[in-house]
């Protein structure tokens, strides 16, 4: 739930621009009706106002008035400056004296706002802006008015003089005092150009009026008119729904009673990520408690979303595939995908029209309504609805949130990027509120689709063979215990930043309600594959699921305040601009209530660099409710009205002179003291409460003051100024006291810091040395290598041995890499001694041959013992019998292999006496 950062600010308290724009003039007078009396009697919903954009339009007393909040604002800071600045230079300043006018704050106060003329009788109860801002309705209890807006920059220029703008009176005989009073009035979403318009009366007439601002009779009747009561009980599309004509008489009904229109919504807004049925769904809830639905409503001409034609086309050739192939279907619903189908394929077969969007490069794609099955759908209803019937309560508003739009469906599994951001929930979710401050959060599990009655000349009609439609109440949501007064009437307001959020307006105050919290864990249920343990899941999700709820906004119960109309709080706005923020209005007795609430993370600017505020606390408080002066001491006093309407002309010059006593002097004295009573004691109660108020203030600051010096207690505490004197020595002996103390504190604690970082350092030093890094593949392999190598060398250094089971372990991984590799895994040192034994073997034979051949008498070649060897070196090399090339081969062999044997036993060698270095 949003967070209330502030209460209502200073440009729209008193005093101020803003707050002048919400007080009625006191020149205006209350309307009366035909037959002179100014008591209203009618119950219905308050929305005095109206915002396009961050303008507003508001109703004051009965005068529609236009201004923009960010101008308000603006106008609001630069009186406070001017004010300030006069108030700095004092009251004798010269430049007071010569330049500055306090009259120019009072004109720039005035053309802060602009008064709108409209030819309108009767006391206004709402005010309803078209999507675009082009128009605006004003509804009293039983008339209704269309006026056309002018453009911003007209409303904003500097005059503070007041427009009369054009307006059309919408039904001259439809909506008139004779016939029903109006209950709701809104535009259609798909609606072209938003011109659009539907109104409900209480005796469940609905009207659509396509207006035409170049088109007079656009206004005077319209386009469609549908009696709810006939189409309730009606068994063929071939009856007349049409509303009763300006006159006619009307016979008793018991659907008089029982269809009593309270309220309207249509089940979407028309935006891509809704489903195709849903902004074409009229809901419409009755005071009694019912629940029906009109679909598909259309215009004759109308501009569907980008997604709202594939959205119907999957949906409606799905239904009539599957229950064509299903032999169990019943025959009404296959009437009702017959009907579908039809109408679908009459839209699929039109060529658009393109027309001029928003701005002039975009175009929009206008299609117009089709012909058959016909315009007029099926009332569905009344729906199911378990609520508790023992509680007297009265539906007082609804609002539908549409079904989220499925892109895997829509797209049959393609790789499509959508729009959409995925979140919400695949049904329709409907809420109910009521008199007695509760609202009923409803599931439409089944979903509304199109359906029309049946032709007269079809073979079957509709028959109870389909079941009833039912709405699933989910939860049941208590605000505020009901009121004492008749005319509380309760009202929703959308949310302009998640459509699964909304806000009521109560006579207490405006609550905020959000569902979010369990929208996905619902949506995963119902989308999960798995149904072993549904059952469980839902019955602990229902138990567990629960919609947040605050009060951002809490009214004060004045018994004093002025009581004009039968609902005195008006419907909340809530928008969201970036100078005003989440900004949260509502009007009461006259008199504004704001809220700025905290703005979700996802639609707040995030700054490239972040603010210092160097070095200073951050502040947190709790934000109030700033006071509101009573009305009683603003409002005029009534004894000089009453004295000249109780007192004849011949008797006022008799008052100037001195009091006779007289019956008509008693009456006339009992009248006044009755009015002056009421009047004072509405005083008293204003200043008791201003009283009340202010000693309260007063213990706040006591108790702030209290806190202060609690803080203050303890941060002497902490610095030593609490210790008396004693001879230059604190009260524990120490030589330093005060601010000494602390930083001798500091210093012990930076050397401490110091001397922890040093250690770590030298810590993570010695650490590096013995483990470092992780060892790779490769570095593994080469250590288990030279394991295998060290197991197999007996001369391995005594002063660097490896662990024995990390040695036997690499040993072992070696002598498998090995053998998988296919090769030969005898110990490098056997293969080293086998060499040894050969070459002695060719030794011993080869000296064995030479002294052979000398015994055989070969060497009589020389006299001395030189020559007698060196002959026996002739001989030995000549007279062998071995071939040359032999033996050349088998000495390159010989010494091959003690090369190689002697290159691994050096570099075993050296690799072991870095291992040793390296301390592992």
């Amino acid at each position: 739930m949003p967070k209330v950062l502030s209460y209502t600010p200073s440009w729209l308290s008193r005093p101020s621009p803003g707050f002048d724009l919400f007080q009625p003039s006191p020149k205006s007078k209350s309307p009366s009706l035909v037959n002179g009396s100014k008591k209203d009697k009618h119950t219905g919903p308050c929305r005095t106002i109206a915002h396009r954009g961050t303008e507003v339009f508001v109703l004051a007393g009965n005068e529609i008035r236009w201004s923009d909040l960010v101008l308000l604002k603006d106008t609001s800071e630069e009186l406070s400056k001017s004010r300030r600045k006069l108030n700095g230079k004092g009251k004798h300043s010269k430049s007071r004296s010569e330049g500055e006018d306090p009259v120019e704050d009072e004109g720039s106060a005035e053309s802060a706002y602009r008064t709108l003329k409209v030819p309108v009788a009767g006391q206004i109860r709402q005010l309803i802006i078209s999507p675009r801002g082009e128009y605006l309705v004003i509804l009293t209890t039983h008339t209704a008015h269309v006026a056309i807006l002018p453009d911003s920059s007209h409303l904003s220029a500097r005059d503070s003089g007041p427009i009369r703008v054009k307006t059309f009176q919408l039904g001259p005989t439809a909506h008139v005092l004779e016939q029903a009073p109006l209950a709701s009035a809104l535009w259609h979403p798909l609606g072209h150009n938003g011109a659009c318009l539907i109104t409900l009366t209480t005796d469940a007439t609905v009207r659509m009026w396509e207006l035409n601002r170049e088109n007079r009779h656009s206004f005077d009747g319209p386009a469609l008119a549908v009696d709810l009561k006939k189409l309730a009980n009606a068994t063929s599309a071939n009856e007349d729904f049409g509303a009763s004509k300006y006159g006619t008489n009307k016979g008793f009904s018991p659907d008089s009673f029982e269809m009593e229109v309270a309220a309207a919504c249509f089940g979407g807004l028309g935006r891509e990520d809704e489903h195709g049925w849903a902004p074409m769904t009229l809901w419409i809830a009755m005071k009694e408690g019912d629940v029906y639905a009109l679909c598909p409503l259309l215009p004759s001409k109308w501009q569907p979303p980008p997604s709202l034609i594939p959205s119907l086309s999957t949906a409606v050739v799905a239904k009539a595939a599957a229950i064509g192939s299903a032999s169990a279907a019943l025959e009404e619903e296959r009437q009702v995908s017959e009907q579908q189908y039809k109408w679908f394929t009459e839209i699929d077969n039109q060529e658009p029209l393109l027309a001029p969007g928003d701005t002039e490069f975009d175009s929009v794609e206008v299609y117009a309504r089709p012909s058959h099955p016909g315009p007029i759908p099926k009332l569905q209803g009344p729906f199911q609805l378990e609520l508790d019937l023992d509680d007297d309560f009265e539906i007082t508003d609804v609002m539908a949130i549409g079904a989220k739009l499925d892109d895997d469906e829509l797209m049959l599994g393609e790789d499509f990027g959508s729009d959409t951001d995925g979140e919400g929930l695949s049904v329709g979710v409907i809420c109910l509120l009521t008199n007695t401050g509760k609202v009923h959060i409803c599931l439409d599990l089944d979903g509304v689709e199109g359906q029309w009655l049946p032709a007269r000349n079809s073979r079957a009609w509709y028959s109870s063979g389909l079941e009833s439609p039912s709405l699933l109440v989910f939860e049941t949501v208590s605000l505020s215990p009901a009121t004492e007064s008749d005319i509380s009437w309760p009202t929703f307001s959308p949310d302009p930043l998640s459509r699964y959020s909304l806000f009521v307006t109560h006579d207490t105050g405006v609550f905020a309600l959000s569902v979010n919290p369990w929208i996905r864990r619902l949506e995963d249920e119902l989308t999960a594959d798995i149904d072993v343990g549904a059952a469980f899941r839902l019955d602990l999700f229902v138990s567990s699921a629960k919609t947040l709820v605050d009060n951002p906004i809490k009214l004060p119960r004045e018994q004093n305040a002025p009581q004009t109309q039968p609902s005195s709080v008006s419907s909340c706005v809530a928008l969201f601009d970036s100078d005003l923020g989440y900004f949260l209005l509502t009007v009461a007795a006259s008199q504004p209530y704001a809220a700025i609430l905290d703005a979700p993370s996802a639609y707040v600017e995030v700054e490239s660099t972040p603010p210092r505020h160097h070095g200073q606390a951050l502040i947190q408080h709790e934000p109030r409710t700033p006071y509101q002066p009573s009305h009683a001491f603003y409002a005029p006093s009534a004894l000089p009205a009453f004295i000249n309407i109780k007192t004849a002309p011949r008797h006022r010059r008799a008052l100037n002179d001195e009091i006779r006593l007289s019956p008509n002097t008693l009456t006339l004295m009992t009248d006044a003291h009755r009015l002056l009573s009421a009047e004072t004691h509405a005083l008293g109660v204003a200043a008791a409460d201003l009283f009340r108020r202010c000693e309260r203030l007063q213990d706040e600051f006591r108790d702030q003051i209290r806190r202060a010096a609690d803080v203050a207690a303890r941060i002497d505490a902490v610095t030593g100024d609490d210790e008396e004197d004693d001879g230059g020595r604190g009260a524990h002996g120490e030589g330093v006291v005060g601010s000494a103390r602390v930083m001798q504190r500091i210093d012990g604690v930076r050397a401490r810091q110091a001397e922890l970082v040093e250690r770590h350092e030298r810590l993570r030093r010695r650490v590096a040395r013995i483990a470092g890094r992780p060892l790779s593949a490769e570095e593994k392999g080469w250590a288990a290598e030279v394991s295998a190598l060290a197991a197999a060398v007996p001369l391995a250094p005594a002063s660097s041995p490896l662990p024995p089971d990390d040695g036997d372990d690499m040993a072992e991984d070696a002598a498998e890499v090995q053998a998988q590799d296919g090769e030969d895994v005898t110990p490098p040192y056997a293969r080293y001694e086998a060499v040894i034994a050969l070459k002695s073997s060719l030794v011993a034979q080869a000296e064995s041959l030479a002294a052979q051949d000398i015994e055989d008498g070969n060497g009589e070649r020389g006299d001395g013992g030189a020559d007698r060897a060196g002959e026996a070196n002739g001989s030995r090399n000549g007279s062998v019998r071995v071939p040359p090339g032999f033996r050349k081969q088998k000495v390159a062999a010989v010494m091959q292999l003690l090369e190689r044997e002697t290159a691994l036993v050096d570099a075993t060698a050296e690799r072991l006496g870095r291992l040793s270095m390296l301390g592992l």
